[in-house]
């Protein structure tokens, strides 16, 4: 006897979802596939086995409903902090490998860096923000994981000031500000211009940045075409707004 499952997912992140449920679970039979729900048949019986899914939000079926985007470390929290299940797709994005290393130079309280950690196993990862409560919470979500010390470096910093000469970082990572619930366009417009400067310095010749925003202008202004090459991989709503996920390369 086959059971049925909802998969609940952030609009239009179907594709992401879906390709993590039928790597992890190639024996399930999809029976629609929406903007905000996967639903499949499967041998399975216990609901439990899907917590194996990171990208997708809930599950529900066999009476139960399970909240598959909350993470046991993620103790410490920042407003306008990102969803843990679009951090997860984030990371796909990126294509992580276990040699990479990471950094998010935005980390609020370092769901991305974290989930590139513990979910894709990446050698090290790199996290700076210019707000010390930021940091704090950043620290105690991983001490909470368990993770070793040696994988991981945190930073109090603004962009624009960030130490890190070495061109030795693979993937740039971040949920950059938006400016609507927290700062503003104008504070975005040097922090932007910041990242970029950033990314040329020290970002690998084959790296890539992979980025949030609700300020999709004024990435493409700043990333200039003859420089870098960049595209809207996903737009996502997200507490009713509507950023778009950007994977930028150099352009040659």
């Amino acid at each position: 006897m086959k059971n049925t499952y909802i998969l609940s997912i952030l609009d239009g992140t179907e594709d992401f979802v879906l390709k993590e449920l039928l790597e992890k679970f190639p024996n399930v039979e999809i029976q629609s596939q929406k903007s905000k729900e996967i639903v499949f048949n499967t041998e399975e019986s216990k609901i439990e086995i899907f917590r194996k899914l990171y990208s997708p939000t809930h599950i529900q079926g066999d009476g139960k409903k399970l909240n598959l985007s909350k993470r046991n470390w993620r103790k410490s929290f920042v407003p306008a902090g990102i969803n843990p299940s679009l951090a997860y797709i984030m990371c796909m994005i990126a294509d992580l490998k276990e040699d990479d290393i990471v950094l998010d130079p935005f980390c609020g309280a370092s769901v991305i860096p974290i989930t590139a950690l513990k979910y894709f196993n990446v050698k090290r990862v790199i996290c700076s923000d210019i707000s010390g409560e930021a940091i704090s919470k950043s620290e105690f979500n991983f001490v909470s994981t368990g993770l070793e010390i040696s994988k991981y470096r945190l930073y109090r910093s603004d962009i624009n000031k960030l130490r890190i000469n070495k061109r030795n970082i693979d993937k740039i990572i971040s949920n950059l500000p938006f400016g609507i619930r927290v700062g503003n366009h104008k504070d975005n417009i040097n922090s932007y211009i910041g990242l970029e400067s950033l990314a040329s310095r020290v970002l690998r010749k084959k790296g890539k940045i992979i980025i949030l925003t609700q300020e999709k202008a004024l990435v493409r202004k700043v990333f200039k075409k003859d420089i870098w090459k960049v595209k809207s991989i996903i737009r996502v709503n997200e507490g009713g707004l509507l950023p778009e996920i950007f994977e930028i390369s150099r352009n040659y």
